[in-house]
Parts: C-alpha cells; sequence; structure tokens
C-alpha cells in the first residue's frame, strides 16, 4: 500500500481542526458548572482542572497545526521547504512541548517563568504571521493563493484570541478565592465567576467562528 504524503498530512490537518474546536467547546461546556452556586467549591475546583485537562487538547492542536499548515503550503508557493520547513517542525514540537511543560508546573514560580515565555513566543508567531499573511495578501508574493493568506492571517487572530482566553484565565484563582474567604466576599466572588465565565464564552465564540472560517476557506478555496 502506498500513502501519498500530502494526502497524509491532509488528513492530520483536518484531524487538528477537529480537535482544535472540539475542546473549545467541551471546555465551554465543562464551564458551566463553576459557576453553579449550589456545588461546593471543592467540587467547582474540580471541574476547573479538568477544563485545563481539556483545553490542553485544542492547545496542543493550535501549536501543530503551525508545522502541519507550512507543510500542506508548500504545494501553493510557500517559501518554507526544505531545511527552513524542518526547522519549523523542530521549533513548533519544542513550543508544544514547553506548552505542556506550563501546565505540568502549573501555580509554580517555574510555571509562572515558562508561561512568559510562551505567551513571549505567541506574540511572535501573531506578529510574524499576520505580516507575512498580510504582505502576501496585498502583494501576491511568495503565496499568490488568497484564500491561503487569508488563512495564515487568521491563524495570527486564533492565536491572539487564545492570548486573550489565557488573559482571562488568569483571573480565576482571585474569583476562587473571594468565595473561598466566605461573607460579603463570597457574594463578590460568586459574582466574579459568572463576569469571568461570560468573558470566556464570548472568546471561545469568537475561536469557533475563526476556526471555521480558516477550515471553509482551506476546503472551498473561493478565492
Amino acid at each position: 500500500m502506498t500513502i501519498n504524503f500530502h494526502l497524509l498530512m491532509a488528513f492530520i490537518h483536518v484531524f487538528l481542526f477537529v480537535y482544535a474546536i472540539g475542546g473549545d467547546v467541551a471546555v465551554h461546556y465543562i464551564g458551566k458548572y463553576i459557576t453553579r452556586s449550589e456545588l461546593s467549591l471543592e467540587e467547582r475546583i474540580r471541574v476547573r482542572d479538568l477544563r485545563f485537562i481539556v483545553d490542553m487538547t485544542a492547545r496542543s492542536s493550535l501549536v501543530l497545526l503551525l508545522a502541519v499548515g507550512f507543510t500542506l503550503a508548500q504545494l501553493y508557493g510557500s517559501p518554507i521547504t526544505g531545511i527552513w520547513l524542518l526547522l519549523l517542525w523542530v521549533a513548533d514540537l519544542a513550543w508544544l512541548g514547553l506548552v505542556w511543560l506550563v501546565y505540568f508546573n502549573k501555580g509554580t514560580a517555574k510555571g509562572a517563568r515558562l508561561q512568559r515565555l510562551d505567551m513571549g513566543i505567541r506574540y511572535m508567531v501573531i506578529g510574524a504571521m499576520a505580516a507575512f499573511g498580510t504582505y502576501c495578501l496585498v502583494t501576491g508574493e511568495f503565496i499568490a493563493h488568497k484564500w491561503l493568506a487569508m488563512k495564515i492571517i487568521l491563524f495570527a487572530a486564533i492565536l491572539l484570541n487564545g492570548v486573550w482566553i489565557r488573559r482571562i484565565a488568569m483571573r480565576w484563582q482571585g474569583a476562587f478565592d473571594l468565595v473561598l474567604a466566605d461573607g460579603d466576599s463570597r457574594a463578590q466572588g460568586e459574582k466574579l465567576l459568572v463576569e469571568i465565565n461570560s468573558m470566556a464564552n464570548r472568546a471561545a465564540f469568537l475561536i469557533w467562528l475563526l476556526v471555521v472560517l480558516m477550515a471553509f476557506l482551506g476546503e472551498v478555496k473561493p478565492f
């Protein structure tokens, strides 16, 4: 049996898309239990921790989509080929390892340092992808297919939305601390949990829209 390499990568690309949006959908529905005041605080903290675990599927998929996407883009004129593509894969896999190190060291000083490094990488990738995609879209150089240039820009937007979600997630612990304090602080904490969850939901809906639009461009190639 002979397996076409491009078709194999296309399959992996679709597989990662499914896990990216599927993980976010699961995180959205799990999050509803965090704001249920009739549940004990311990139970809601366990739900929050479960949410973090499920979210790792989406985070891992998005990171891997970078290298897989540019591997497929070779067929459409991407200048990132050969040794440069190999280096991209090495860097992407190293980034994936960092993402998991952040998760395993969550709540520690080391984890905080690794998270800052991860955020720095995300900002660099966002800037590079947005600039490269915009340049290709405007000039038609490197990548003449406008749908692919738009996909590159949308990937930057998805990563930026992910940064927004992480900023929102940083507020969870403060809200739980208020609930744990009891008294007037508990009511304030419960209100804050609802507000944070509402913001997280808006960010999730936006990322679903961006991922679906990116998938549409890749499959339909409308322009």
